[in-house]
């Protein structure tokens, strides 16, 4: 393993394991799960006595932070270069390209999602992968199931501190976008620390997958070089939808719809005919 493989190492069991109430993880926690995952390895082959020594070099580049806890324990948290910024409900993380955030975490349209192994397009609501076949990968969304856990997880560990949280129970209806606009109305810094922990997670499964599959970084993650003219990459194909999926299609496109500002749907070309269907519609309302 090479220096840089080492901190990447680090740097993804510090963001798995950060404490999401308090943002940190201990450096005595964070060496024990380093020695126990990479027992070949540790921060004394790359000359370093100690942890925090290591630590500290990523800390000179932004890529950790040390701290210290109200208990005066040592401990990490993620430095400004590595951590991703905080969203709002409907905002996608800056790291991951948009059309593959929304592959893993939307849980409609409904059918399989690919992507493309050389270009990156992303394809969804399909019956069985493009043709040729081998030149797609799919993608398995993270089930509701795992969501949920996530946010019972992150309450169960989230204290209180007087604010009312009794809306915000995971139960058999919980659903993600609910949950976030519920979580904001109580606390708005409990909001934020959610979306970066469910970013941690969405790109943990991800990374996961990019790993399994052999695939470059730019094609999943969005990167400051890429220009314009390769728009098409980083949005969705969605193809024509078989009768089973027209009614999930139709959602979405009106919930996308009903997230524009009313000078971007001015813009969208709307048959004559159809519009005026829907103001006399109005009219007789």
């Amino acid at each position: 393993m090479t220096y840089q493989d080492y901190v990447e190492s680090v740097l993804q069991t510090v963001a798995k394991n950060l404490n999401p109430a308090k943002n940190y993880i201990t450096t005595a926690a964070l060496g024990g799960l380093l020695l126990r995952d990479f027992p070949g390895v540790s921060w004394k082959t790359f000359g370093k006595r100690t942890l925090s020594a290591f630590i500290e070099d990523l800390e000179r580049v932004g890529k950790l932070t040390l701290i210290k806890t109200d208990k005066d324990a040592l401990a990490v948290t993620l430095g400004d270069a590595t951590y991703p910024p905080a969203m709002t409900a409907v905002e996608k993380p800056s790291s991951l390209r948009r059309a593959i955030w929304d592959a893993f975490v939307l849980l409609s349209p409904s059918g399989k999602r690919f992507m493309h192994r050389k270009d990156g397009t992303v394809r969804v609501a399909l019956e069985v992968a493009p043709v040729p076949a081998e030149d797609w990968i799919e993608i398995s969304p993270i089930d509701l199931d795992s969501q949920k856990k996530w946010a019972s997880d992150f309450l169960a560990q989230n204290p209180t501190d007087g604010k009312d949280f009794s809306d915000l129970s995971v139960n058999e209806n919980w659903q993600p976008q609910t949950f976030i606009q519920q979580l904001r109305q109580a606390d708005e810094a409990s909001a934020r620390a959610w979306n970066k922990l469910r970013t941690v997670k969405v790109t943990s499964v991800v990374q996961n997958w990019m790993t399994q599959n052999s695939l470059p970084h730019d094609l999943v993650f969005q990167t400051d070089t890429k220009s314009s003219d390769i728009k098409s990459v980083t949005e969705y194909a969605i193809e024509n939808p078989g009768p089973r999926n027209q009614d999930d299609l139709r959602k979405v496109i009106l919930t996308a719809l009903s997230l524009l500002p009313i000078e971007k749907l001015v813009e969208i070309p709307i048959p004559a005919g159809v519009m005026l269907t829907a103001l006399s519609n109005a009219k007789l309302r």
